[in-house]
């Protein structure tokens, strides 16, 4: 029998009991604080720093390689448990026709004909305007307590498509609803809808709780190949967060959760699986094949989510690899109901991890990326989410350093835009040359522009290394400088180089060059916060001349909403989806090439502000 300790959280008053040999990373959160484990708990970012007290001694550790063999207590500092993360709920998709798939008719007793010898479910199909199937057996039980209840004045059946799938006394016509759920790898958006007349009534979002065992989905996959409780807890932390949207939705529209009885999900192949608990281990290692690429449709109760358990769950279908059912629902976004447009777009999401597409809806070529964690924070030295104290954007400028940071608190970080944004501006002003070495102060003293030379003071070295001072300890919440250093640009490098590589080897598989696109879209949290024009500037988004780019928001959650919304956009999903084909980058005989050619960045002349 597996033995417990006791870990206690004193400034927060709570108090937890994990097994022995965990770490202090998932004390936190089993205790409901999970920690920002960035680099996949392999103690290398250091963002899960902790101060802990074990026999009336404290210190600070690493939360993800401290494990546990006998009570503790671990201070969590405010910052830790309290964050605003940007979530993007927000999005540019066109509306679409309301005509859900679930839905209530009310049947009043009295209406009901019933001749001798007929049947009391022939009387009620005779009240539809549409074919139904025979109820199971459990409905039809419910349905003769009902008739011959004589306090019931009438029944509201609950349909999906022809199917009942539950029976409630009285009239409750008014009160459907149903979520559309976008799961990403970092968060979560979740948007709730009156299904009986289209309202959206709510949106709420929150942290991924996977993130406590790791920032992106290889580290995810692992865990829950090499730990025999791996995929269990994965597949709990993504239940947990979502029922947590549910309550929180319920209580703030206080509505019964009884009369909750559609979800509609998308989200990236890794995360279809370890929401419906479907073992990722072929997904992990090649050909990276899925479980299940088609649409799945469950009840709720298997799945033990806090709804009606008679609810209907549908996850959207994958598309094949890592390009999952997020993308599928990006491009339900941009879906026009009657339109065979022939114009040809190229459509990258940009997120912990990135999808392309490129066609049109005839023929669509698609691929993902894995270049998304480090532009998130993995394996940068100060990079953070985009939370309390992330510095967001960044600008050069007559020699000095202008920040603007989250929340307008000490900056404690840099997130993914704003480092895209210093990388851009160090480049800019030549600080790092098109290899992406960044230069010492010297060396940038004597060839730098005069009205930059102030920047030449923030040049430095740590530990041997070249690095860029953005924000001095003094000025910083954690008492250390807030830096770019050699170590960063280059993983920026190899991201930005593996989505560049991807677009253009997609054009070329397609057989289009880029400026025969009408126009580029981003779609993602990340794309949508990111200067457009820095991206283009680093190499990191494509630039063809009179192609426009725009963003799109939270697209996978449009989609994931029309989905929701309209039958006729879930009918012309399987059409849509014959008409894309996954193409594997990396068995692409150019890819190595074309990769390592794109990991410098553009020439450019030094710019004035």
């Amino acid at each position: 029998m597996s033995q417990k300790v006791k870990i206690f959280f004193p400034l927060q008053q709570k108090q937890v009991f994990i097994e022995k040999g965990a770490t202090v990373a998932t004390a936190c959160a089993s205790a409901g604080f999970p920690l920002d484990l960035v680099c996949g708990g392999k103690g290398k970012c250091g963002k899960c720093s902790v101060e802990i007290e074990r026999n009336g001694l404290r210190e600070t550790t690493l939360a993800c390689q401290e494990k546990v063999y006998s009570e503790l207590k671990v201070f969590l500092r405010e910052n830790q448990i309290k964050k605003t993360i940007k979530v993007l709920t927000e999005n540019t998709s066109s509306e679409c026709v309301f005509n859900p798939s679930l839905k209530k008719v009310y049947i009043d007793k009295k209406s009901l004909d019933m001749p001798i010898g007929f049947g009391i479910w022939e009387s009620i199909i005779q009240h539809l305007d549409f074919k139904v199937e025979t109820p199971s057996l459990s409905l039809a039980q419910r349905l003769a307590f009902l008739q011959n209840n004589e306090d019931v004045h009438g029944m509201t059946l609950i349909f999906y498509n022809e199917q009942l799938i539950a029976i409630e006394k009285d009239n409750t016509v008014d009160k459907l609803y149903g979520f559309a759920i976008d799961i990403g790898t970092t968060t979560v958006a979740a948007y709730l809808y009156n299904l009986a007349n289209g309202e959206r009534i709510g949106v709420y979002s929150a942290l991924n709780g996977q993130i406590a065992e790791g920032a992106d989905i290889i580290t995810r996959i692992v865990a829950c190949i090499n730990r025999p409780d791996g995929l269990n807890v994965l597949q709990n932390e993504i239940i947990e967060t979502i029922n947590s949207l549910l309550r929180e939705a319920v209580t703030e529209q206080k509505i019964d959760k009884q009369h909750i009885y559609a979800m509609a999900l998308c989200g990236n192949s890794a995360m279809q699986h370890l929401f419906l608990g479907l073992y990722p281990e072929s997904l992990g290692k090649a050909p990276f094949v899925s479980v299940v690429k088609s649409d799945m449709t469950v009840k709720a109760e298997q799945l033990g989510l806090d709804m009606n358990t008679e609810g209907i769950v549908h996850f959207l279908p994958l598309i094949g690899g890592f390009v999952g059912a997020d993308t599928t629902a990006v491009l339900l976004s941009l879906l026009e109901l009657g339109k065979d447009c022939d114009e040809k777009r190229l459509i990258i999401d940009l997120g912990t991890n990135g999808e392309i597409v490129v066609g049109n809806r005839s023929k669509m070529l698609a691929a993902s990326t894995a270049a998304g964690p480090a532009l998130e924070g993995a394996g940068i030295k100060f990079g953070m989410r985009g939370t309390n104290g992330a510095i967001e954007r960044v600008n050069l400028c007559n020699g000095k350093i202008e920040l603007k940071i989250i929340m307008d608190e000490k900056p404690q970080g840099i997130c993914g835009s704003g480092l895209i944004d210093v990388i851009a501006e160090m480049l800019k002003v030549g600080i790092i040359n098109e290899n992406g070495r960044l230069l010492k102060r010297e060396e940038y003293l004597a060839k730098c522009l005069p009205l930059y030379r102030g920047l030449a003071d923030y040049l430095t070295e740590v530990d041997g290394i070249s690095v860029f001072i953005l924000v001095p300890a003094e000025k910083t919440q954690h008492g250390k400088d807030i830096y770019i250093s050699q170590k960063d640009i280059r993983a920026v490098q190899l991201a930005k180089g593996a989505i560049y590589t991807g677009c253009m080897l997609l054009l070329k598989e397609y057989g289009i060059s880029g400026k025969e696109l009408k126009e580029i879209l981003i779609a993602g949290a990340f794309g949508n916060y990111i200067d457009v024009k820095k991206g283009q500037y680093i190499g990191l988004l494509p630039s063809f001349e009179g192609v426009p780019v725009r963003s799109i928001g939270n697209a996978a959650g449009a989609g994931v909403q029309r989905f929701l919304l309209s039958r006729e956009i879930q009918n012309q999903t399987a059409d849509l989806i014959k008409n894309i084909s996954h193409i594997e980058l990396a068995l692409n005989p150019d890819f190595r090439d074309e990769y390592f050619k794109n990991v410098n960045f553009p020439k450019h002349k030094p710019e004035d502000c």
